[in-house]
């Protein structure tokens, strides 16, 4: 199975809320044959006798695209094995501005990931929380793409006004606490989002990928730390603010024009 994903930043929960969430056609139980896999030299087992998964076929053909400074610029500065990582022919590195790319590409994606570096109030985060930026990712989505976006730990208005913008871009949300109340992962697509319990989002989740989800974790027991997440759901109506003009745009980027809001008194 190949996806396609488009990041503005790396985040491995939000990435593991993916699975949770991916569009059911993308998610049929895979096939365990005999080896040699797809490019053996590139991805050789630690032992002959490995199993591997294969994975139906979904058309169109899908590609993965990245777009990501830290990825495509300074992976290098930070990991021993990050020339072999960029040169894995599964993926393609693209160092761009995120919007930017989605206003120049043509391809669409089963998920596009959002995640503006914290605080909630950082320069230039509204162009992505803001509902046209949100109108260019919509587009750029396939049947039952999900957008995924992570809202730091913040002002509550700033919070909601960038889930107004959100609910106003999309008809289906959802939204969990994130890890250690870090922030809010939010989820939204034009088709209703499916239930997934922890367990069936570990079961689809790669070993690799569990790995590198668990580095950092007080356990290893992945079904565990993604139900941290998965059970903090809340009602989005509980939180939203009911004045509908608390929301972000281009013009109006209310999260980063704080100052004299908070200071009034």
């Amino acid at each position: 199975m190949r996806v396609s994903l488009l990041c503005t930043s790396v985040a491995c929960l939000t990435a593991a809320m993916i699975a949770v969430a991916a569009p059911v056609a993308a998610q049929q139980s895979p096939k365990v044959v005999s080896g040699p896999g797809v490019n053996p030299q590139c991805f050789k087992p630690w032992a002959s006798t490995t199993k591997y998964f294969q994975w139906n076929k979904k058309n169109p053909p899908y590609r993965i695209a990245l777009a990501n400074g830290f990825v495509g610029n300074g992976a290098g500065e930070h990991h021993a094995d990050a020339p072999q990582v960029l040169k894995n022919p599964k993926g393609r590195i693209v160092v761009d501005d995120g919007r930017r790319f989605l206003n120049r590409t043509r391809e669409n994606f089963d998920v596009i990931v959002i995640d503006p570096p914290p605080p909630i109030e950082a320069a230039g985060s509204s162009l992505l929380y803001s509902e046209e930026f949100y109108a260019v990712a919509k587009a750029r989505l396939n049947p039952n793409g999900i957008v995924a976006a992570w809202v730091p730990v913040g002002a509550p208005d700033s919070g909601q006004a960038i889930l107004r913008s959100l609910v106003n871009s999309f008809p289906f949300v959802r939204c969990f606490v994130s890890i250690e109340n870090s922030g809010v992962h939010m989820l939204a697509s034009r088709e209703p989002i499916p239930n997934v319990s922890a367990s069936q989002a570990s079961a689809r989740i790669p070993a690799a990928a569990a790995l590198d989800l668990l580095e950092w974790a007080p356990s290893q027991d992945l079904a565990s730390y993604l139900n941290e997440v998965l059970s903090k759901e809340f009602r989005i109506e509980a939180v939203l603010n009911p004045d509908s003009n608390i929301r972000i745009s281009d013009d109006h980027p209310y999260n980063e024009y704080y100052f004299l809001r908070r200071h009034k008194h």
